[in-house]
């Protein structure tokens, strides 16, 4: 491929953290090996980590061609697009860079929990629905899953800028030979052998990609594994029901799979119960249901919240060791060996002490006319009555156990087996009763949006996904929830008006869910948002 007159317009967007610029710093060092003049700039985020960032560059053929340089790339000129996350590579789409007959070179990782990756989730932009806009937005599209394609590898997520690197090379969308991008990750001289393993397996992503999805597709439907669950009578007709449309008939089918084997069939009437609460509520306001639907998706993964209980389950389940032989490449006649590690606070170790409940309470139905738990607005007077978060110095004084158990011995798999066998019990434990609670409090608070504003009880619904996590994780995220709301009450209190309320809303959720230290960001964006407001 010859030199082009005009320059090769790059831009690189990644989030804090994920090595934006050095994969970067890698295709500047390329270019000059290469023989191109090359100029570049980085846009780092707000914050170490978690902040956007972007790294402009353009290669041109002769260091006299090099034209006055900007750190902004002209919209509609950038060439080449390589993305280091999913929402990054839409979000920089979105923004209108990217030439029409622009190439795209991307990874589909994106940084989720656990539950974030289940079927029914639904609330995070995922790799099926980012397809079809980048293949659309691009004349060429390569994209796989880096992180996932590392493990295939046999190496660690570190590796994955490096593969995608070597993939880059091997597309010759950049007229660079691969022997430039390897002199590149020498010269920077970071984890050289490590990254050139790494960039030679990408350099052959054509003799893997397809085996690659193939495992992604089988770790997709690997859920549906879980048996189909043989509801009662009167459970089934009460879910055909609700079943309104084709969307709420499919988050109602994986619910009850999931709650079913997560605990009982009782439980998951329990969750029909609850959300026929909401629908009641819902229908009088729009026929859309869009805040049912909402409910219906993320009640499922509160109610399948991750105790002691469940670790164990999910760590003894055959479709793990599958799964484990399959991304480490182990042979049906090797031995192996699954070293788990465990941390539990005291909180989670309290959790399965029992406490006194009725059979009732313990999968009775609910109130159809759900209560806010939540004071009235006219108890809020200001920034002081906004719920503050657990502090560090709190939280490092929790004690906690430090575990090693070798699940494939046969005494570390029987303690987790014995544990898993536990969960007829889980009903009446501590741990069942605040999670209860917390989620009570959210059904509350949806069910107040609702007599308010719709807009604004579909932002409620929604914020029902920010509690996650365990532990610590756990405690924060569900204080930073409860501010959530008291800020929300607050500006209702100062006769903000409702569609001021819902921005600031969703500035507060979006703070929240970037990241680890989101609560806190959002917790101080709340703060003074009410003091501006409250003069």
């Amino acid at each position: 491929m010859t030199k082009a007159s005009t320059p090769i317009t790059v831009l690189v967007a990644a989030v804090g953290g994920q090595g934006g610029q050095l994969f970067s710093q890698w295709l500047f060092d390329a270019a000059k090996i290469a023989g191109f003049a090359p100029v570049g700039v980085g846009l780092p985020g707000l914050s170490q980590r978690e902040g956007a960032t972007t790294y402009y560059l353009e290669f041109f053929a002769r260091p006299e061609e090099t034209s006055l340089f900007s750190p902004f790339p002209e919209k509609g000129k950038v060439q080449i697009l390589i993305g280091l996350e999913l929402l990054e590579l839409l979000r920089t789409i979105q923004s209108g860079y990217l030439s029409t007959d622009g190439v795209i070179v991307g990874s589909t990782h994106r940084v989720l929990t656990a539950d974030e990756k289940l079927p029914i989730k639904g609330g995070f932009v995922t790799e099926q629905q980012a397809l079809p806009i980048l293949h659309q937005a691009a004349r060429r599209c390569i994209v796989f899953d880096a992180v996932k394609a590392a493990t295939f590898a046999g190496l660690s997520e570190r590796a994955a800028n490096a593969i995608l690197l070597g993939a880059l090379a091997a597309s010759e969308v950049l007229p660079f030979p691969p022997n430039a991008f390897r002199k590149a990750i020498e010269h920077y001289g970071v984890a050289v052998n490590f990254n050139l393993s790494a960039f030679e397996f990408g350099l052959k992503y054509r003799e893997w990609s397809d085996k690659l999805n193939q495992l992604e597709s089988e770790a997709m439907t690997e859920w549906e594994q879980i048996p189909e669950p043989n509801l009662p009578e009167p459970v089934r007709r009460k879910m055909e029901a609700l079943s309104l449309d084709d969307e709420l008939a499919s988050t109602l089918r994986q619910a009850a799979r999931w709650l079913c084997h997560y605990q009982d069939a009782r439980y998951f009437a329990r969750y029909l119960d609850c959300l026929q609460a909401i629908y009641e509520r819902d229908r009088e306001c729009s026929s859309n249901l869009l805040v049912t639907k909402e409910v219906a998706r993320i009640l499922a993964l509160r109610m399948a919240y991750e105790d002691a209980i469940r670790v164990a389950q999910l760590k003894t389940q055959r479709q793990r060791f599958v799964r484990l032989k399959r991304e480490h490449h182990i042979a049906d006649d090797a031995v192996y060996r699954v070293v788990d590690f465990f941390s539990p606070d005291w909180d989670e170790l309290t959790g399965l002490l029992p406490i006194k409940v009725t059979r009732g309470k313990e999968h009775g139905t609910r109130d159809k006319n759900l209560q806010p738990l939540f004071p009235d607005p006219q108890s809020l007077s200001g920034v002081d009555d906004l719920p503050t978060l657990p502090s560090q110095d709190e939280e490092l004084k929790r004690p906690a156990v430090q575990l090693r158990l070798e699940t494939t011995s046969l005494l570390g798999f029987l303690t987790l087996k014995a544990l898993s066998l536990l969960k007829p019990l889980r009903p009446y434990s501590q741990r069942f009763k605040s999670e209860w609670e917390a989620i009570t409090e959210w059904l509350s608070a949806v069910d107040w949006a609702l007599r308010e504003d719709y807009e604004l009880s579909f932002l409620v619904a929604r914020s029902g996904e920010m509690v996650r996590g365990y532990g610590r994780t756990r405690r924060k995220t569900l204080s930073a929830w409860r501010a959530f709301i008291a800020f929300l009450k607050a500006l209702r209190q100062l006769g903000t008006p409702t569609s001021e309320i819902v921005s600031l809303g969703e500035q507060f959720l979006e703070l929240a869910m970037s990241g680890p230290q989101g609560p806190e960001k959002a917790w101080q964006f709340a703060k003074e948002q009410l003091a501006r407001m409250s003069g």
